[in-house]
This record gives structure tokens, C-alpha cells and sequence, in this order.
């Protein structure tokens, strides 16, 4: 048996992958970009898959804002006709589905996909200074289409410290054509469900186990190109903190697959992100953008050596966004992951 083989519970190496809807920052739901143990949920960890390990799952992200009426609207609309682009909207709420499958092509290196689902609900949009909303319905369909990879650059000796390199590319698929419920015209990119465009993304994530506690950080930041009808969504800065703690055995017991006595682990996580100003045609939307920061407790539950369930419940604690935007009232993250053994390694 090889050592580095025994080293992770399988089933708790895959937590999160983007949940990347296209949308300026209040709309906006992200959950990272990469693998990790399952003790944090939307934090990414610095820990890989093992070599010849397959994960695949079902991660789903509910955000629900603050309700907006359309008088309230019209009337922000209005005030706002010195602005060069003042056209606002709000959105009752956004649920983003997400496939994804990942394989350990070496102990230090995994690569992985997803594919991912997008809909908006109870879109409402003011043009013309509030003198026309326009019900846009609850444009949904398919979010696109991503890929990445994750490479560990160093493991300390005793297997409790993990660092990660991690690089993400998200083309330009998806649907980018949904039509106004009211005027049947094409509606905004920034409430697409893909916002067409090449978005490479880099980070670094990091793991620390200690006793019954593990603590995990990362960072990711992701360029967003020009893409349907000359638009650039922003670029993206995420930034996430994560404690977890096993409430039977050690933190560390999630990372060794040969020891794993930890079916109920609590977390707690700060998740910020930061977006840049949206742009159409290079003119800048003063109703997007900013920097939101959610305090996001959960807890996960492994069921075997093969599967785990987790979900975690988000509130926002920092909203510092530009101009108009909805404001989120709170937001719900759950992930299912399996992991297969396609090669038979009984000992890992």
C-alpha cells in the first residue's frame, strides 16, 4: 500500500465547484472555483483528489433578495437621470444547479468540469428614466460550460498543511439569447443565464488541520472578457475563510481514508467578493459592481466511504455595491458528491 494512497477520505475531497451566474455583484452567486475536503462548503481547500479517484455530484445555490416594488423602481429610475446608463432592475430571486465530475490524474493534480443551470426569478426592469418597467419574466437555461485544474505545491511531512495552486477557464457556451416576457425583445446580458464570454480564473487555496479543528482559506480572482453584445460583466476577486470542527474524532480524521471517524462536521465560513463595474459597448453601468462579504455556517454529513451531503445556510454581513442593486436577504448552498474507485484500489 502506497502512503500517499491512504492519505484522504475519498468521498470528502470534492466540495464546491463556481456557481458562476453571469450577473453583477448583488445578483451574483459564487461559491470558488476548485476541489477540497468537504469540511468547508463554499471555501476551497488546498487538498487534491488521489490519483485515479473520480468525483462526481449535484452542488445548488438558492439566493433569495430583498423583495423591490415596481413603483420603488420606476422611482429609483427616475432620480437617477443624470446617469449615463440608468436603466435598473431587481430579481426576486436566482437558483443556480450545477453537474460537475473531477479525476485525481496524480496524487498533486486534479482536472475537472461542470456544467451548470441558471435561473432567475420575477426579473423587473426600468428603462426610460422609470417611464417604462418591463416584466421580464424568469429567464432561465443553460449557464455554460467549465474546466479546471488544481495542483498542490507543497504538503508538509506530517500531512496537515496543504497548498494549492488552482486555474479555472469558463467558455463562451450557454444561453445568451432569452427574450423580454413584456416586449419579446433579447433582455439584458447581465440577466443571461451565460454572459458569452472567455472568463480564466487563478487562486491559491490552503489547508490546515489541527485536533478537532481544520482551518481553510482561499482566494480565487477571474478576468471577465467582452462577450454577447459587447459586454463585460467585471472581473471578480473572491475571497472565503473557513473553521471547521468534528464533532466526533479529529479534524484531521477527514483527511485519511483509513481513519475517517468523523461523520458530523460543523463549519463556519466568511465569504467575500469583490466585482468590478459592469461595461456595454465600454460604458460603465454605475448600478453594478461592489463588494459583498455573507457569514455562512453549515454542516456536513458523511454517509460512508463514498459520499457525503452538506448545506450551509449564508446572511449577508458587509453591502457596500455601487448605485441601485437588489439586495440579498440570504442564501442557501447544498452539495451531494460521490466518489468512485473505477480502478479497484481497495486500500485507498
Amino acid at each position: 500500500m502506497y502512503p500517499t494512497k491512504k492519505y484522504f477520505l475519498s468521498c470528502l475531497l470534492v466540495s464546491a465547484f463556481t456557481i458562476y451566474s453571469n450577473a453583477v455583484v448583488a445578483d451574483h452567486g459564487s461559491i470558488g472555483f476548485g476541489i477540497g475536503t468537504a469540511s468547508p462548503i463554499i471555501t476551497q481547500t488546498g487538498i487534491t483528489l488521489p490519483q485515479g479517484k473520480i468525483a462526481t455530484g449535484l452542488i445548488t445555490q438558492f439566493t433569495q433578495f430583498n423583495n423591490v416594488s415596481a413603483g420603488r423602481l420606476a422611482a429609483i429610475s427616475a432620480a437617477a437621470s443624470t446617469e449615463p446608463r440608468s436603466d435598473v432592475h431587481s430579481t426576486n430571486s436566482l437558483t443556480v444547479p450545477q453537474v460537475f465530475a473531477a479525476i485525481g490524474v496524480t496524487d498533486d493534480l486534479t482536472l475537472g468540469t461542470r456544467f451548470s443551470y441558471v435561473r432567475r426569478d420575477d426579473v423587473l426592469s426600468s428603462h426610460d428614466f422609470g417611464a417604462e418597467l418591463h416584466d421580464q419574466g424568469n429567464p432561465d437555461g443553460f449557464g455554460g460550460v467549465s474546466f479546471f485544474g488544481q495542483y498542490r505545491v507543497f504538503r508538509s511531512e506530517d500531512n496537515l498543511n496543504h497548498l494549492s495552486v488552482v486555474v479555472g477557464l469558463k467558455t463562451p457556451t450557454g444561453a445568451t439569447r432569452q427574450l423580454d416576457k413584456s416586449s419579446g425583445e433579447l433582455i439584458e446580458v447581465h440577466s443571461q443565464p451565460s454572459s458569452g464570454s472567455w472568463n480564466p480564473s487563478a487562486g491559491l487555496n490552503f489547508t490546515r488541520a489541527m485536533g478537532k479543528f481544520s482551518v481553510d482559506s482561499s482566494v480565487l480572482y477571474t478576468v471577465a472578457t467582452t462577450g454577447a453584445r459587447n459586454t463585460d460583466l467585471g472581473d471578480i476577486f473572491e475571497y472565503n475563510f473557513a473553521l471547521s470542527y468534528a464533532f466526533t474524532g479529529q479534524a484531521r480524521d477527514a483527511l485519511f481514508a483509513s481513519s475517517n471517524r468523523s461523520q458530523w462536521t460543523g463549519i463556519l465560513e466568511l465569504n467575500g467578493v469583490w466585482q468590478d463595474y459592469l461595461k456595454s459597448s465600454g460604458m460603465r453601468d454605475p448600478n453594478s459592481g461592489g463588494n459583498l462579504v455573507w457569514i455562512s455556517p453549515g454542516v456536513r454529513y458523511s454517509g460512508g466511504n463514498n459520499w457525503n451531503a452538506a448545506l450551509s445556510i449564508g446572511t449577508p454581513i458587509v453591502r457596500e455595491t455601487n448605485g441601485f442593486q437588489t439586495d440579498p436577504d440570504y442564501r442557501v448552498t447544498f452539495r451531494l458528491v460521490f466518489v468512485l474507485d473505477p480502478f479497484g484500489d481497495e486500500e485507498a
